[in-house]
């Protein structure tokens, strides 16, 4: 138990005292005299302690105790001239300064050096206590100065209570004073029943007036408690306050500001609520922070997690390495990147993703695979492909496969199914001149659907020695739809060539595959058309191919 009485007070306009004082009374607390005029007085006395802190000696040419008297209950003494007023320093003297209600101690020379090693003991005694209840300010004002500068006047006061003849308070005892994490204590305490009482602790006071005693449960930190006891007119009351603590095993802390140069190893919840620097940080815990935190290794276990709200960096700040599972655990969570993002393994989307582009790298190893599920286009967007279509399903139907030398070939097909008709030209015979492979014939071919026409073409002109011109398209069919393929192999005169053509049809979504028309079909669809000709089908026919120079001739 410890007493937290009387309490000091400092003026804020007065200058602070170069000398360090406290003050105790003898009793304790002191007892106000009986109400009763005939009744003798109440005798106490006031103990002053006096020492310099610093290293540097203060020159002191006075110290003054101001100390109230009268009949009102601010009021101390009820006559100043009855009490005896001593100090311990040698060489000073003590008198009273009636009109200013003083006692004042000074040395007998003009100033005196009071150094570390100097303390001293200022005595009041005989001091009759008047017959209010109340407190009453005890000012104590020095005359002091260190080196050659100017004697200043400073000040400090402390409040002293004059307590009824039958209040008591005392004996604070906790029990026990150490306990584990989340324990619990038991105060208990002596008081009388004229006033009342507070326990105060943390952020927390309680009314304990009709109380002795009160269990306190889940501590979880080192706590000072403190007992109030208040009496006497509301006006001007009389505190006593007792003080005992606990302490606590791996207690839980709260602080403003953190810094550790060092290693910091956290086994159990840590909450950092304000700015935190850290040098390594170890969690073995849960730890949630919730403020600005700076560390250069932040390890969590493999066993728990690390709670993160937000993750922001930019310009010279590191960067974030996972070598586990990053979770968004919470629906509705964003990750915003605006910078570069690089995923060197596989990256599982297994909920809705949206992203404004999205660029596969057209290296060899570059692709975007769609394993399960499907491929949506809103409505009003298009689908752009720059390169080779390719569609597996179901895989590919060849229509027909076959040489055309010269001529023009033509037929219709019926579409059973969506699909795409794709059409393949290769040029496979030359003349040359000089090492020239020239232009002895323009190879073309023409697919026309739903009253468009698409074509391609392969000219017949080369470097010698290099690969065969080839050319390809493909168109889509819609359902119910015909579709008019054209080839023509037209040499330039005095001039030959050689051609291979493939026609290919491929279905969409695992649908039939494309018939020839019949010519109903091709009447119908040439008079939809505008056209009033009507085609019998007609299948491609086979030319022998030319069997290619086997070295370049000259002509």
């Amino acid at each position: 138990m410890a007493l937290v009485s009387p309490t000091r007070t400092a003026d804020p306009t007065a200058n602070e005292p170069l000398l360090a004082y406290t003050l105790t009374t003898s009793p304790d607390p002191l007892k106000a005299s009986p109400e009763n005029p005939q009744a003798p007085e109440e005798r106490g006395e006031l103990h002053i302690v006096g020492s310099r802190h610093s290293g540097t000696p203060a020159d002191v040419q006075w110290i003054r105790v101001k100390v109230p008297a009268g009949p009102m209950s601010p009021d101390l003494a009820s006559d100043l001239a009855k009490v005896t007023p001593r100090i311990s320093l040698s060489g000073w003297t003590a008198r009273l300064d009636a009109a200013a209600k003083e006692f004042v101690f000074s040395p007998s020379a003009g100033h005196a050096p009071i150094g570390p090693d100097t303390g001293f003991t200022i005595q009041l005694s005989e001091i009759p206590v008047n017959r209010k209840v109340g407190t009453s300010p005890i000012t104590i004002t020095e005359s002091s100065r260190t080196g050659s500068s100017a004697f200043q006047s400073r000040t400090v006061a402390f409040n002293v209570g004059k307590f009824p003849a039958d209040f008591y308070l005392r004996n604070l005892i906790c029990t026990p004073l150490v306990i584990n994490n989340g324990g619990d204590v038991t105060l208990t305490w002596e008081r009388s029943a004229n006033a009342t009482y507070e326990l105060l602790y943390g952020d927390t006071n309680l009314d304990v007036t009709k109380d002795t005693t009160k269990r306190i449960t889940n501590v979880k930190s080192d706590t000072t408690f403190y007992l109030r006891g208040t009496t006497g007119d509301a006006s001007n009351p009389v505190v006593r306050i007792l003080s005992a603590q606990v302490s606590v095993l791996k207690p839980d802390l709260e602080i403003g500001n953190l810094v550790v140069h060092g290693t910091t190893q956290l086994h159990g919840a840590a909450q950092l609520n304000g700015a935190t620097s850290t040098k390594n940080l170890t969690v073995a815990g849960t730890a949630n922070l919730t403020g600005a935190t700076t560390t250069k290794d932040l390890t969590v276990n493999t066993a728990n997690t690390l709670h993160v709200r937000t993750i922001e960096g930019s310009g010279s700040y590191g960067s974030l390495a996972i070598g586990g599972r990053l979770t968004l655990s919470t629906e509705g969570r964003e990750v915003n990147v605006l910078s570069k993002f690089t995923v060197a393994g596989t990256t599982a989307l297994n909920g809705a993703t949206t992203t404004k582009n999205v660029t596969v790298d057209p290296g060899a190893n570059g692709y975007l695979w769609l394993k399960t599920g499907r491929l949506d286009t809103a409505a009003g967007t298009n689908l752009n492909a720059f390169g080779t279509v390719g569609i597996f399903k179901n895989s590919s139907q060849t229509l027909h496969s076959n040489y055309i030398r010269h001529g023009f070939r033509e037929t219709t097909y019926r579409a059973n199914g969506d699909g795409f008709l794709t059409l393949a030209l290769t040029c496979l015979y030359y003349t040359s001149n000089n090492g020239w492979r020239e232009l002895n014939a323009y190879f073309t071919a023409n697919a026309t659907t739903a009253g468009v026409t698409r074509g391609i073409s392969v000219p017949q002109v080369q470097f010698n020695g290099s690969r065969k011109a080839s050319s390809q398209m493909s168109v889509p069919v819609a359902k119910g739809g015909t579709v008019k393929v054209s080839l023509d192999n037209t040499p330039i005169s005095g001039g030959v060539g050689d051609g291979f053509f493939s026609v290919y049809w491929t279905p969409l979504g695992g649908g039939p595959n494309l018939a020839l028309a019949t010519a109903a079909e091709i009447a119908e669809h040439e008079e939809q058309n505008g056209s009033d000709r009507a085609e019998v089908p007609e299948t491609f026919t086979s030319d022998a191919p030319v069997a290619p120079e086997t070295e370049p001739s000259a002509r």
